[in-house]
């Protein structure tokens, strides 16, 4: 039978008890019934009459308030039964989730909402706070059981049903589970209530709690996503956002202190990478040290190494929280999870988490998944494989300090180096313009190989900083020749002058003059082209010239001169440019490298015209395009090539008065740019089109090519300065239009 007693049964047994009082001895005293004493003590009396309270009462001498309390007990209640625990006072963020929840309480039909997401991010306290907002709309309660799915022993199933049956003011229990699933499901097939069940561990511990009535919502939290619950709905909780979890602080500490000092304030959340757990232990910290400012505190927890030690206050801990995760796994998802701390890069795909532990990339991806599967690890935003909370990979690498010998961990950033410099070479061999490219290379052509580069641009460079640390300087080298052409091409992927100042010291280590004379060069090269800055390439040219004559290898000397009348021209000594441009030219005819002759000639035109040379600059660039014949032009890294050719000439055509013929050229090479995925410079030929379109009038046009090269230079995050012409334009744009209204 189902009664909602309210607590009058607990209420009657401690009088009685500490009367010392048996239940005959009370019901004799009473003139009543044994069998009514046990059966009000047994929950078993859905309304119990007023006299006989009275007669008890009196019997059991209560005070005035004792004997109010136990009336009131007596008396049936007509509120819903709610068993949450207390919301958070200062609970933050998450209205978006708190949203959809309210959607589906809305919706016909039962209702499973699973809330995932790493230890210490906030699940309790959403599933909790959806509970008390949601209260009113489930007149047959709200019910909650913290199933403690982490711990040694959870809850069962059992357990867990009577705890549910009592809050719903089900009479005597089941002795038996499969009694109490009777009833539950009996109780439960009717009326409209809302279920938490916080913490379950899997589906088999949430399924036999499920209710059974279609007007039922039930809410699960889980550090892992429960995938095999049919017809759930799940969320996935991330860390707060920075404004989210300066709101908690000064909702923990108190505005005046976080006002105070809003820098270190901003620092600590960001210390705490947004996890809420963190973030209360650090507020709690703050609360119980009135003598510390948020400063000291930012300051203890900057030092990595104890971070996690400081993240600790009373019975709250961030690495007692991963603990209780980690020792869910298996050994070898704990052996992964200690190997991606080896590494620290911004997402793991199973091809470098199979170089990281030795292991095929199928099991690698078997064993992300596991990871993800206990929160431990989760999708990466760009799609590339899976990443780490930054507290969680400290919490990896502390496993890995402990449980792994040093050399093993040294042995798996070599494996994982290696792999990488390895693919490298083979993704680089599709960017080189005249080289034929082998088809065993592992990529289905130059854009899967420049795709590759472009998604592994962190961890090759991390990849090359552990090799040069190692002294592995012959692999520095092969990785500079292997990245040029890619540099070329991605002028913001890799810091490159740091990345080519390895390869120089790596040259210098070798005694190798040749190649520190190329890498010299490349260095000077990302000085001026990607930092803006020719007078500190210079010295680097000068140096590879000599080291070039020194050593008898006129490429690197062709190479230094053509870069050093780059220098010379941004200085305006044009007729200083074309004298080195014109010794160069001569080298590279000797040589017969056609590609850095066609480079060459591109300079040349650029210089005169620069003098205002316009038709000496159009027979320099009409003959080399001539020159970069149909079969290399066609190959990806060539296009790009004759892209910048025709770029030149259709900036000389609208210098000559020919803007039909310009803007043709330049479409042209549009297309060259976007054939062989070359984005800057794609943006660059938009800003030319739009200068000449301002020039005809042609304000729609203008504003199209400004839009579309604004678009280009924003995305791919190099040439700033280029957004700065991009607004002098748009300025001039709207002078003109001033002018014509």
């Amino acid at each position: 039978m189902v009664t909602i007693v309210d607590g009058l049964a607990t209420v009657l047994r401690r009088h009685r008890v500490a009367a010392g009082l048996t239940q005959e001895e009370l019901a004799d005293l009473a003139g009543v019934a044994v069998r009514t004493v046990r059966n009000l003590e047994l929950g078993k009396v859905a309304r119990p009459r007023r006299p006989t309270l009275d007669l008890i009462a009196d019997r059991l001498s209560l005070s005035a308030a004792e004997r109010a309390r136990l009336l009131d007990a007596g008396r049936p209640s007509s509120a819903p039964p709610v068993s949450l625990p207390a919301a958070l006072p200062d609970f933050v963020g998450r209205r978006a989730h708190l949203r959809r929840i309210t959607e589906l309480a809305d919706a016909a039909g039962p209702r499973t909402v699973v809330v995932a997401g790493p230890p210490g991010v906030g699940k309790t306290s959403l599933v909790v706070q959806a509970g008390h907002e949601l209260a009113p709309r489930f007149p047959a309660g709200v019910l909650y059981v913290a199933l403690r799915g982490m711990d040694d022993e959870p809850v069962t199933i059992a357990d867990a049903l009577g705890q549910l049956l009592t809050a719903l003011g089900y009479g005597r229990l089941p002795e038996t589970a499969e009694g109490r699933l009777t009833a539950y499901r009996t109780v439960t097939n009717r009326g409209r209530g809302l279920l938490v069940l916080d913490n379950a561990r899997d589906e088999a511990q949430v399924r036999p709690l499920l209710p059974a009535g279609g007007r039922w919502l039930t809410l699960v939290s889980s550090r892992s996503r429960l995938g095999g619950l049919s017809a759930a709905e799940r969320i996935t909780l991330d860390v707060l956002t920075d404004t989210e979890s300066q709101r908690l602080l000064t909702g923990a500490v108190g505005a005046a202190r976080i006002g105070m000092e809003p820098w270190a304030a901003a620092e600590l959340g960001r210390l705490c990478g947004g996890l809420p757990l963190a973030l209360r232990v650090a507020a709690n910290r703050l609360v119980i040290r009135p003598e510390w400012t948020v400063r000291s505190l930012a300051d203890r927890l900057r030092d990595e190494r104890h971070r996690l030690d400081r993240l600790h206050v009373g019975d709250l801990g961030v690495r007692s929280a991963f603990e209780v995760s980690y020792r869910q796994l298996d050994e070898p998802a704990r052996r992964v999870l200690r190997r991606l701390s080896v590494a620290p890069l911004p997402a793991y795909s199973p091809e470098l988490v199979a170089a990281l532990a030795e292991t095929d990339e199928a099991t690698a991806e078997e064993i992300l998944e596991t990871l993800a599967d206990a929160g431990l690890a989760e999708p990466a935003r760009a799609g590339d494989g899976y990443r780490l909370h930054d507290l969680l990979a400290l919490f990896a690498r502390d496993r890995a300090d402990a449980e792994d010998h040093p050399a093993e961990q040294l042995a798996a950033r070599d494996r994982l180096a290696t792999h990488l410099l390895r693919r490298c070479s083979a993704a680089g061999s599709w960017l080189e313009p005249e080289q034929p490219c082998s088809a065993d290379t592992g990529f289905s052509g130059p854009h899967d190989a420049l795709a590759w580069l472009d998604r592994k641009q962190i961890a090759l460079w991390w990849a090359v900083r552990h090799t040069a640390a190692q002294g592995r300087h012959t692999e520095v080298l092969t990785a500079a020749r292997d990245l040029y052409w890619y540099s070329e091409r991605r002028h913001a992927a890799l810091p490159w002058p740091e990345f080519f100042g390895l390869a120089v010291d790596a040259a210098r280590a070798l005694r190798d003059r040749r190649a520190r004379a190329t890498q010299e060069n490349n260095l000077g090269w990302a000085l001026r082209v990607t930092r803006g800055r020719p007078a500190d390439a210079e010295p680097h040219h000068r140096e590879a010239l000599r080291l070039g004559r020194a050593a008898g290898d006129p490429s690197s000397v062709g190479w230094a001169l053509r870069y050093l009348a780059a220098v010379l021209a941004a200085r305006g000594d044009t007729g200083g440019a074309l004298a080195h441009l014109a010794e160069a030219e001569r080298i590279f005819a000797t040589t017969g490298e056609r590609l850095a002759g066609v480079v060459v000639a591109r300079a040349q035109a650029e210089v005169l015209r620069s003098r205002g040379e316009l038709q000496a600059a159009q027979d320099v660039l009409e003959t080399a395009l001539e020159r970069w014949h149909t079969g290399v032009a066609e190959r990806l890294p060539g296009v790009a090539i004759r892209g910048y050719l025709r770029t030149q000439l259709g900036m000389v055509q609208a210098d000559r008065g020919q803007p039909d013929e310009a803007m043709t050229t330049l479409a042209a090479a549009v297309a060259d740019f976007a054939a062989g995925d070359d984005v800057g410079h794609t943006g660059e030929a938009y800003l030319s089109m739009a200068a000449i379109a301002l020039e005809r009038h042609a304000r729609k046009d203008a504003e199209a090519c400004l839009d579309r090269a604004a678009e280009i230079f924003l995305a791919s995050d190099v040439q700033h300065d280029r957004l700065a012409e991009v607004g002098r334009l748009r300025r001039s744009l709207r002078r003109q239009d001033a002018r014509a209204g």
